[in-house]
């Protein structure tokens, strides 16, 4: 699936939206942004989140660059099209890489060198220019050193302009996130359906992980923020309450399927029947899903849905109190 995605059209996206808020350059840091922009998923940078590992340099004009290492560089050469790569070393050796004249492998990468490169690849191209980073995403040592590269103001906030690029989605984006929703919907229905009296959190996750990465090998993670029985807080760590008839369970979460999120929710109880409180505050949550429902279209605003639905639950339940639906 990856090998259809269009890197030119969200490169001209990207380019549309830096040209609009009078950016020269961006050095996106974050895992998420840095696929977004080159189609790369670096697996050291989502797991360790070590921002420098790789770096993605998106110019007004041009291809974008990905800095990436060469442990992970090969991966990069492979499954991205129309961006230019370039590769510091680590200390793997690696032959096909070998260079008799090479430099010393270092016992740790350089986490400035990055935006070294970085740097000269937009000073190279540009005189004085304004520079979009991550200030989210980005240390304050990495904040300090760029401030030394980039002088003067020049560096500026881009998350707004990444929001807005990622606003529309090309027709490949579109096709990703239904595909990894119906790979939630398939893993939420038979995962609900193979949960029995005893099951712990372990085992609900455990299903439901098996379920979304049966359907296809391009899930490259799991989402999953379930919330089981008396455990209604959401945890990393499985715990061990045993489930019983009667009891509630929400489904929450979906695959990472191709780069791209799918969080969606079902809520279900376990058996036939439930304490009638329980019925009674579904039955009222329902008239809110059916207000929402009604609400719904091209033009609608969704904080105008969000109040309705407020209003019609807090008929019922006075106190209820909801930061988003």
């Amino acid at each position: 699936m990856l090998e259809l995605r269009n890197q030119c059209a969200i490169q001209n996206r990207l380019q549309a939206c830096m040209e609009k808020d009078g950016l020269d350059a961006m050095i996106l840091t974050a895992p998420e942004a840095i696929f977004y922009a080159t189609g790369f998923a670096s697996q050291f940078l989502y797991q360790s989140n070590l921002i420098g590992l790789t770096v993605a340099v998106v110019p007004k004009t041009g291809k974008v660059t990905l800095i990436c290492s060469e442990f992970e560089n090969q991966t990069a050469v492979s499954s991205c099209k129309d961006i230019e790569i370039m590769a510091y070393p680590m200390w793997i050796y690696i032959e096909d890489y070998a260079k008799d004249d090479g430099e010393d492998k270092p016992a740790q990468p350089d986490l400035n060198r990055t935006f070294r490169w970085a740097a000269e690849i937009i000073k190279s191209q540009y005189g004085n220019p304004k520079v979009g980073i991550e200030s989210e995403k980005i240390s304050h040592s990495k904040w300090d050193y760029l401030q030394t590269e980039f002088p003067g103001g020049q560096l500026v906030d881009c998350s707004a302009t990444l929001v807005e690029s990622r606003m529309i989605k090309t027709p490949w984006e579109i096709s990703v996130l239904r595909r990894g929703a119906e790979i939630s919907e398939v893993a939420m229905y038979k995962t609900a359906h193979e949960i029995t009296p005893g099951m712990t959190e372990a085992d609900v996750m455990r299903l439901f992980k098996m379920n979304c990465q049966m359907q296809s090998p391009d899930v490259m993670d799991i989402l999953q923020a379930h919330t089981i029985a008396a455990d209604f807080a959401p945890a990393i760590v499985p715990r061990h309450h045993r489930l019983r008839l009667g009891d509630i369970v929400r489904l929450d979460g979906g695959p990472i399927y191709c780069g791209y999120g799918a969080d969606l929710a079902r809520t279900f109880v376990l058996g036939n029947t439930t304490e009638k409180r329980r019925e009674e505050i579904y039955s009222i949550l329902w008239k809110g899903n059916n207000c929402a429902k009604e609400m719904l279209g091209p033009g609608v605003r969704m904080c105008d849905v969000f109040n309705a639905v407020q209003a019609t639950i807090k008929k019922d339940i006075s106190g209820f109190k909801r930061g988003h639906h």
